[in-house]
């Protein structure tokens, strides 16, 4: 059971109602909505390629295919870029597509490698019916028009950037905290629990953080912000029970901090965890990090 008098609290239950009253709403940071060095790094790779793609929207439409030939043959790395002007990644420098009218699958290259007299016409082709062509009609600078495309391809990591934010939260807050005389590890490559917990399937999977203490790990932190409720946030419950075990076995405390609106709907697995460990925090919470570290002998 949560260690709830080291932590200062009368009860279990005093601990617990605290707990849920001060989840976090939303872990939403400025940093959540938009990666803007992941964003302008993939348009830079290629300020080139644009500008030569910019051409296109200076020529009338009848004389459109003809330069885009042109520049193809001359500079068959712009063909690379042409994908991202419709939001897609490319994998293997191929797009596959259904032609319905031809009911058969076609192939795409673009990877300027191959390209050559023979397949610039297909590439044409394919700018042409996906819209590309009369894309550069439509906009005046291919580089805004990619930046625009780029932020709403970066909005679809958003699922994934919210737990680095949290994250980075709770290793930022316990940097704060923590006192000169510990040394503090994000996602240490030297020490890890999972091949003991996880066989055969743990490589390169760290803690979130380790804390040590004359170069002696005492205290594993992992952080875990859920959103909406699920099956997910209640497995990680689950083997954190585990993980915990496995710690106590080797000398070492372990703590969960975890956050989220998800958990008012998911209270008994949460509860439970609660019951079976020693130490479950939220963010808010993270000040009495200081409570267990001064107990670890």
């Amino acid at each position: 059971m949560v260690k709830f008098k080291e932590l200062g609290f009368r009860d279990f239950e005093e601990y617990v109602t605290y707990f849920f009253d001060t989840l976090l709403p939303t872990n939403k940071t400025y940093k959540y909505f938009v990666d803007w060095d992941k964003v302008k790094s993939t348009i830079n790779k290629y300020l080139d390629e644009i500008s030569l793609l910019n051409s296109l929207t200076k020529v009338s439409p009848v004389k459109r295919e003809k330069r885009l030939y042109s520049l193809l043959i001359k500079y068959p790395q712009i063909v690379e870029i042409i994908p991202l002007l419709i939001a897609e990644r490319v994998k293997d420098g191929k797009i596959d597509i259904f032609d319905p009218d031809l009911e058969q699958f076609l192939t795409f290259e673009f990877e300027h490698s191959k390209i050559n007299e023979e397949k610039i016409p297909k590439i044409i082709e394919f700018c042409r019916k996906t819209g590309i062509m009369d894309l550069f009609q439509e906009v005046k600078d291919i580089h805004d028009y990619l930046l625009g495309v780029e932020v709403g391809v970066d909005t679809n990591t958003r699922k994934n950037r919210s737990g680095n934010i949290f994250e980075d939260m709770c290793q930022k807050k316990i940097r704060q905290l923590v006192g000169k005389e510990y040394k503090i590890v994000n996602n240490d490559l030297h020490f890890s629990l999972y091949p003991t917990i996880i066989k055969g399937k743990s490589r390169g999977k760290t803690h979130d953080i380790v804390i040590y203490r004359d170069n002696k790990p005492v205290l594993i932190v992992e952080c875990n912000f859920y959103n909406v409720a699920g099956s997910k946030p209640i497995s990680i419950a689950e083997s954190y029970i585990e993980m915990y075990k496995i710690a106590k076995e080797k000398g070492v405390e372990f703590l969960w901090v975890t956050d989220g609106p998800a958990w008012y709907k998911m209270k008994e697995p949460l509860i439970r965890s609660m019951r079976e460990m020693d130490w479950i925090l939220n963010y808010r919470m993270l000040n009495l990090i200081e409570k267990i570290l001064r107990g670890i002998k």
